[in-house]
């Protein structure tokens, strides 16, 4: 693009600019000079262009209106002091407005008035692009100009005015959104303000005292077949020291022993021991013991143990100590050691928890919990372990088990199968976990037997299980490996892991290993993608049964692991 044209394009933006601010006023009739403007504008001026200004002295850059000229048009500006001898008059009205006059080349004139800024150099660049707009006669393609900036802007405030329409509507439509917020939230404040006087009011109301129990040293020790038939026929009305019972014993509350071959009732706290063949009951809190061989229940809180071959149960909101029954043993937040033959529950257990089939701790739990069929925890820390399942949301510790299943686990899982989102490590023949991956491993080893293996990856941790072929010295393998899977930035990882691999001659596979290795092995990973794994390592391998004598020699492999 040359200068001439790049002048030409800023005057006519300029010149747009003020025409938008101000319309033309034409000396001549609009039309005639329409029509001369058009016959003459395939003609090109020659010489000089002749410029004269009618100014103050000093309130106008006149040399500088010359060379902007001169640069505008691209050809030579002189400035003349006879007005009748310039094509160009520039009149200053006052210091905010000038008036230009330019005579056509054919002869028509042209004139144009238009407001100053403040600035010297602005105006003189105000003048120059008015003048330039008279000299090439760009009035067509200004109000072309204009009238397309019009329609933009039009186009512009219709587009405002439909947003601010939007705007209004989302805004009322929030505003009643938040209101029906507002008044619900009213709404639930009212109920739950009454609920709270509903409660005041219930809360001071007296509430009906009770019956102190009679305390009477002598008074104190009862002997029953089966209460009433006891010595002391209103014993559920008593505090006694000691209560035996044939058939059914009944004591208001108890410190120190109570027994029956029966069953026993104490209605409120015990403070000693309760012995019930068939069952013990204790309506109150307990410090001491109750113990049956059929069932045992504490409804209070609970400080000592509480027993059964059948059942033993806790209903209180806290206890310490122990829980224990053949069958099945119920506790509340126990402190101590929950153990059921068949099946152990808490509200939440600090301590240890072990179950014959199943523990189940419906809140938080830390210490041990075993079981031999399965083990819940909302929350565990510590060690949990079970013979079939453990199942736990969140798991801060290890968990040993065939199956394991957690939501996030900051420790280790060991069994078959592990199963978390989350998880720091976990190791089995299959791991899954959002921050791990299952993948069949193809790999080939120093010796050219090739080996397929299945490979769980989970956390820092990975572990993986298959066999091989070795054609040339007709042998197959079972191995398996555990190791540590640390990245390495983004996409690499370094595997160091321990291996096992047991080798029979094709001709009798079913008998025992021929030959029996360990190795230690280190492998350098490139995760491509989200699909592949290159895996390259080595170390060494040992002999430790059979084979040819050699027990130490190098190792290096090759695989690829799919997902």
């Amino acid at each position: 693009m040359s200068l001439a044209s790049v002048s030409r394009g800023r005057a006519l933006l300029a010149a747009a600019v003020v025409l938008a601010a101000t319309l033309p006023v034409w000396a001549a009739e609009p039309a005639s000079a329409a029509r001369a403007s058009g016959a003459s504008s395939g003609a090109e001026p020659t010489g000089p262009l002749l410029v004269w200004i009618d100014a103050p002295r000093d309130a106008f850059d006149e040399t500088g209106l010359q060379a902007s000229l001169a640069r505008e048009l691209g050809r030579e500006v002189s400035l003349v002091d006879a007005a009748a001898a310039a094509g160009v008059r520039v009149h200053l009205i006052g210091a905010s407005q000038a008036e230009v006059r330019y005579q056509s080349p054919t002869g028509e004139q042209l004139s144009r008035t238009v407001e100053l800024p403040p600035d010297r150099e602005r105006a003189v660049q105000v003048v120059t692009w008015l003048t330039v707009n008279l000299v090439r006669d760009e009035a067509t393609e200004l109000l072309d100009a204009l009238r397309a900036r019009r329609k933009q802007e039009a186009e512009a405030r219709a587009a405002e005015q439909a947003n601010d329409e939007a705007a209004a509507d989302k805004a009322a439509a929030d505003k009643a959104t938040a209101d029906k917020a507002a008044a619900d939230k009213a709404a639930a404040d009212k109920a739950a303000a009454e609920a709270a006087r509903q409660k005041a009011l219930q809360d001071a109301q007296p509430k009906p005292a009770r019956d102190e129990l009679l305390r009477e040293p002598l008074r104190s020790i009862d002997a029953a077949v089966a209460t009433p038939l006891s010595f002391l026929k209103d014993s559920p009305k008593r505090q006694l020291h000691l209560q035996l019972a044939l058939g059914y014993g009944d004591a208001g509350g108890v410190s120190g022993v109570t027994a029956s071959l029966g069953a026993l009732r104490v209605r409120r706290e015990l403070l000693g021991a309760a012995l019930g063949l068939g069952a013990a009951l204790v309506g109150g809190s307990t410090r001491g013991a109750v113990v049956s061989t059929g069932y045992s229940q504490v409804d209070g809180e609970l400080d000592g143990v509480v027993m059964a071959a059948g059942a033993a149960v806790q209903l209180g909101s806290g206890a310490r100590g122990a829980v224990a029954a053949a069958g099945g043993a119920v506790a509340g937040n126990l402190t101590g050691a929950l153990l059921g033959g068949g099946f152990a529950t808490a509200r939440s257990l600090h301590g240890v928890g072990i179950a014959g089939a199943a523990a189940v701790i419906r809140g938080p739990s830390d210490g041990i919990l075993i079981s031999g069929g399965a083990s819940w925890s909302a929350q565990h820390r510590g060690v949990q372990i079970s013979g079939g399942v453990n199942v736990a949301r969140d798991l801060a510790g290890v968990a040993l088990a065939p199956i394991n299943v957690h939501r996030r686990v900051r420790g280790v899982q060991l069994g078959i199968i592990n199963v978390a989102e989350d998880v720091d490590a976990a190791i089995g023949v299959i791991s899954v976990s959002k921050n791990g991956r299952v993948q069949p491993l193809l790999w080939t080893s120093l010796d050219g037997s090739v080996h397929l293996a299945i490979k769980s990856v989970a956390g820092w941790a990975f572990t993986q299980l298959g066999g091989g072929v070795d054609l040339s010295e007709a042998k197959v393998s079972y191995d398996g490996g555990v190791g540590l899977h640390l990245p390495l930035g983004k996409s690499f990882f370094l595997e160091p892991g321990l291996h096992y691999m047991a080798l029979l001659a094709t001709a009798d596979a079913s008998g025992a290993p021929d030959e029996q290795r360990v190795l230690f092995l280190v492998d350098l990973g490139w995760r491509a993608g989200n699909q592949l794994d290159l895996l390259l390592g080595g170390g060494v391998r040992q002999t430790v049964a059979g084979g040819d004598g050699a027990t130490l020699a190098p190792e290096a492999h090759a695989g690829l692991a799919f997902f």
